[in-house]
């Protein structure tokens, strides 16, 4: 199945092209690959909206989802595949604790009014979509609630009916209009909801109350269960994205332009077991799912899967081999041959037309060549890299304004694991706000420089040792760039001392927060940056 949210990712050429096999695998269509890698870098609320574009009930899915996704994980081919469905059930949880604001809701950009029969996994995906892209959207439903099957057929100690609440009210938030108690043939007809201005109307009613129904004329359109029968949750959701897609094109008059071949980065297992004896893939079993342990107390009505921990979550994340990350633009690579000449696992090749291609199926997601391509041809197409200006200003407005303002810049998959990542948190000094990087090999001159000029007063690289680094040669380009970049900082009279790069290990992380201490003193003898003083 072709994912229909593959076009979503912006590359140097406009869209992404190379999808992991774990995304392809998924019904739904959701970014799996991409919410597992902020999940890696502690960035939990971000997977979790990342997931909802997709998969608006998240917490059912991750319960009750049959996980495709799982059977082609490429990590399976080393030992056990990533446990994708524990992550997202991971992602949905922290929100419902954590209970966040929901997004502000789309504008209403469209006049055309959509309504929808029924409120079960269908009908409230395709409300979702629909509102998504500025129609008014109404759901109408026969029960006195929304969810169908998943109020009613999943008993409650697989999928508590809070969290169903929450999903449904995620949804809802949107600006979505639920009529309840309403049902069609009884209530309302057909003709009245056209009559009442509706452009389109979708029967995504449950197969056991709607297959008696004729088909709906043109105009009118049917899916999930309506159409198809029976079927799990995550094809129901899959089909409220087609139903959504087609009702667009409807109202909007047609299809858009077909978009170019899609390539599946699937790896070869003999790839894989070579990186393993290489030591480049560490051999780390997949993270067992917790269960609740009688202490005494009458467990009731509750679940016997209690779900993974921050430091599980991010442990089992890690493991993620970062299929299909680099993606390159032939229009604008000038053949240079950078990437081919940097690259430590021979990635980049020239093709039969003398064109340099990455071949997808061997890329271990470094972001070496990013970093070096000249003409920026070369994509990351992973979360982390492009948001990492952002992430700085944000970590910036935070400063106090009576003391140095220090970046520390630190990878997110090396060196620590996620119970040393919160020591290392603590053993940092009030002035330095540390900024996560999917590895350091990843940062580029330009971004080193811009930390200047966003106002801070110095930047701290902490590279990971070399037996830490899981990328071959990673810290060393890390170390030529931050080289690079204090050349460009004398040269613009800032001093070169406002950059530094210190490993860090490990074992080291609470030696690193002292020696970064007495760094940072030396930094606030250089008084505050002049760029800031400028602006």
């Amino acid at each position: 199945m072709t994912p229909p949210q593959a076009l979503e990712t912006s590359t140097p050429a406009g869209t992404r092209q190379v999808i992991p096999p774990c995304e392809m695998a998924c019904p739904a269509g959701i970014r799996v690959r991409d919410y597992v890698a902020l999940i890696a870098q502690g960035r939990f609320q971000e997977a979790i909206s990342l997931i909802r574009k997709r998969m608006p009930l998240a917490s059912a899915c991750g319960r009750i989802c049959y996980h495709p996704c799982e059977q082609e994980c490429n990590r399976g081919l080393v030992e056990e595949p990533i446990g994708i469905m524990h992550l997202k059930r991971f992602a949905s949880d922290f929100e419902f604790f954590h209970n966040p604001p929901p997004p502000p809701p789309p504008l209403k950009t469209k006049k055309q009014r959509v309504a929808i029969i029924g409120a079960g996994p269908c009908g409230l995906t395709a409300a979702q979509d629909l509102a998504g892209e500025g129609y008014p959207v109404a759901l109408f439903e026969a029960l006195a609630f929304a969810g169908g099957t998943l109020r009613l057929a999943i008993a409650r100690y697989r999928l508590p009916q809070a969290l169903v609440d929450w999903d449904i009210e995620m949804v809802l938030s949107q600006d979505i209009e639920l009529k309840t108690n309403t049902a069609l043939g009884r209530d309302l007809s057909l003709p009245e909801l056209q009559q009442e201005g509706y452009g389109a109307i979708l029967l995504a009613t449950g197969a056991d109350r709607s297959r008696k129904l004729s088909r709906p004329e043109a105009g009118i359109f049917a899916e999930g269960d309506m159409a198809f029968g029976h079927m799990w949750t995550v094809e129901a959701v899959a089909a409220g994205h087609r139903a959504a897609r087609t009702l667009s094109e409807h109202l909007a008059g047609g299809p858009p332009a077909p978009a170019g071949p899609l390539r599946e980065a699937r790896r070869p297992a003999e790839e894989l077991d070579s990186r393993v004896v290489r030591g480049q893939i560490r051999i780390r079993p997949r993270s067992t799912m917790p269960l609740w342990q009688k202490s005494g107390e009458a467990l009731g009505v509750a679940e016997i899967e209690v779900g993974y921990s921050e430091e599980m979550a991010i442990a089992e994340a890690r493991r993620c081999l970062c299929c299909g990350s680099a993606e390159i633009d032939p229009e604008t690579c000038i053949s240079c041959l950078t990437c081919l000449r940097v690259c430590p696992y021979e990635v980049p090749v020239i093709d039969g037309q003398g064109l340099v291609r990455i071949r997808e199926d061997r890329c271990q997601a470094c972001g070496i060549c990013v970093g070096e391509c000249p003409v920026k041809a070369i994509a990351y197409t992973m979360p982390g890299l492009e948001d990492l200006v952002p992430q700085m200003e944000a970590a910036l407005r935070e400063r106090d304004p009576q003391a140095p303002a220090v970046i520390a810049l630190y990878c997110s998959y090396g060196a620590l694991d996620p119970s040393s990542a919160t020591e290392f948190h603590r053993s940092l000094p009030p002035s330095v706000m540390p900024v996560p990087v999917p590895c350091l090999a990843k940062i580029d001159v330009a971004h080193l420089v811009k930390a200047f000029e966003l106002g801070a007063d110095g930047v701290v690289v902490a590279a990971c040792t070399g037996e830490d680094c899981q990328f071959d040669r990673g810290s060393l380009w890390a170390q030529q760039r931050v080289n690079i970049a204090r050349r460009v900082l004398g040269e613009m009279g800032l001093g070169e001392e406002r950059l530094r790069m210190q490993s860090l290990s490990a074992q080291g992380f609470a030696q690193f927060g002292s020696d970064l201490a007495k760094t940072i003193e030396s930094m606030g003898e250089l008084g505050p940056s002049p760029i800031k003083a400028r602006s």
